[in-house]
């Protein structure tokens, strides 16, 4: 079969869809693009949000009016939490998180079915058989699926169940994989990625998790997240000696209100939170800091939004991510009084979304004048290419011919409205 895959969410809905491909593959069928008249297109869904519900949707009819010969089957959380919802849209085939490797072979029977089953139920998470990412110098490797935290705000446990690490000699042997393809950059990546480890038997403490990827001969490997509890001495140590790990923290703040954070059932308080993210920023040089945080979480009075904003101000961010609070039925969150209206959210996020790039140009700023190793992100569009250093700071520079699959010397020169650009050396545009 003539197979598109069409992914939607986050980093490790994007590693599922490649290890899919993969599998595919492997059972000899081809892997197109959703424009070269594919027999069958899988959408690997989302649904942290009601807005990635709705773009679910649409992307459902689309696909079906556009490609009305082709069958449409749906994995992913969104699959997992209401497949009704997408047989009365006319998907024929909706497998769940916890089925996604039986997805190939009921395409190829032809299957009209809903397969989703018990996230709780106990289950391993076996190894994905990814091997490279084509064309990429970044690669990225799942090491850890579900959560159990239960916030009061959050979908994902009944999406995807309790934590599962992938096994230490299975880490290894990935990052083994994903070394001799050539990738320059691995991320490590997961749903709670701190929770690695914790439910292995006998189990195995996060360091060893980044005793592996040190050991990897890769030159550089990232963590995709951690939450505030789990920047631990050792793990922020790590990160301000290592040659390897990047210094890159993402971190899940949500809200900057202690009245708020509790509510959210958050485990940390906004002293705590702000305390151990200074204590890395002190500890590891040139580090790159990005936060999450909700607006609009029920009970969210002007006094706790200013209180986030000011906590927000008070840090040296790289980036910020700002999302709007999506009630999701079956939450705790979802029938919680004291809901803040529609355009007083928007406003809100609206308001930190500019204080975002304040903070994201004044960490451009920072690195003015600096040489600093990059990789290449993406490819050539209108005689520019991007490339990302070591502490996520993207850098436009100009270029001509093929794209460089190893890091380069990037000097920041400037910074505007679209970010960092500067020069790299080697390329062909600047003389090299």
């Amino acid at each position: 079969m003539r197979v598109a895959v069409l992914t939607l969410g986050c980093k490790v809905n994007q590693y599922e869809s490649r290890a899919l491909e993969e599998a595919l593959g492997t059972r000899g069928h081809e892997v197109v693009a959703l424009g070269e008249a594919p027999d069958a297109v899988v959408i690997n869904s989302c649904t942290v949000t009601h807005r990635s519900d709705r773009d679910a949707r649409a992307v459902i009819r689309r696909v079906r009016r556009e490609h009305p010969g082709a069958r449409v089957a749906v994995t992913g959380c969104y699959a997992q939490v209401d497949p009704q919802a997408l047989r009365d849209l006319g998907v024929e085939l909706v497998v769940g998180t916890g089925e996604r490797e039986a997805l190939p072979l009921l395409l190829e029977d032809g299957a009209v079915a809903v397969r989703v089953g018990d996230v709780a139920a106990p289950r391993p998470l076996g190894p994905e058989p990814v091997g490279r990412f084509a064309g990429r110098a970044r690669a990225f490797l799942k090491v850890q699926d579900g959560c159990q935290a239960f916030c009061a705000y959050c979908i994902v446990p009944y999406a995807r169940g309790p934590s599962r690490s992938l096994p230490l000699a299975a880490v290894e042997a990935g990052l083994a994989r994903l070394a001799a393809a050539g990738h320059q950059e691995v991320v490590l990546t997961g749903v709670h990625l701190g929770l690695w480890g914790q439910e292995l038997v006998p189990r195995v403490g996060f360091g060893a998790l980044l005793d592996a990827a040190e050991a990897a001969g890769i030159p550089r490997v990232r963590l995709s997240s951690l939450e505030p509890g789990e920047l631990t001495g050792s793990v922020v140590a790590r990160l301000a000696t290592s040659a390897v790990l990047c210094p890159h923290l993402h971190v899940p703040l949500q809200s900057g209100s202690d009245r708020i954070l509790a509510a959210m059932g958050r485990p940390y308080a906004a002293a705590d939170f702000r305390g151990r993210v200074e204590a890395a920023l002190g500890s590891v040089p040139g580090l790159a800091l990005g936060l999450d945080v909700i607006v609009g979480f029920p009970g969210e009075d002007r006094g706790a939004f200013a209180e986030t904003r000011g906590l927000l101000e008070a840090l040296p961010l790289a980036y910020l991510h700002v999302f709007p609070f999506s009630p999701r039925r079956g939450t705790r969150a979802w029938d919680l009084p004291g809901r803040v209206g529609d355009a007083e959210v928007k406003a809100r996020a609206r308001e930190l979304r500019d204080l975002g790039r304040q903070k994201a140009r004044a960490f451009g700023e920072a690195h003015r004048g600096r040489v600093l190793p990059a990789l290449a992100e993406g490819g050539v569009a209108g005689g520019v290419l991007t490339l990302r250093t070591r502490n996520y700071l993207a850098v436009r520079v100009p270029w001509r011919g093929p794209v460089p699959q190893q890091e380069l010397p990037v000097r920041v020169e400037r910074v505007d409205a679209k970010g960092a650009a500067g020069s790299a050396a080697g390329s062909p545009a600047i003389g090299g």
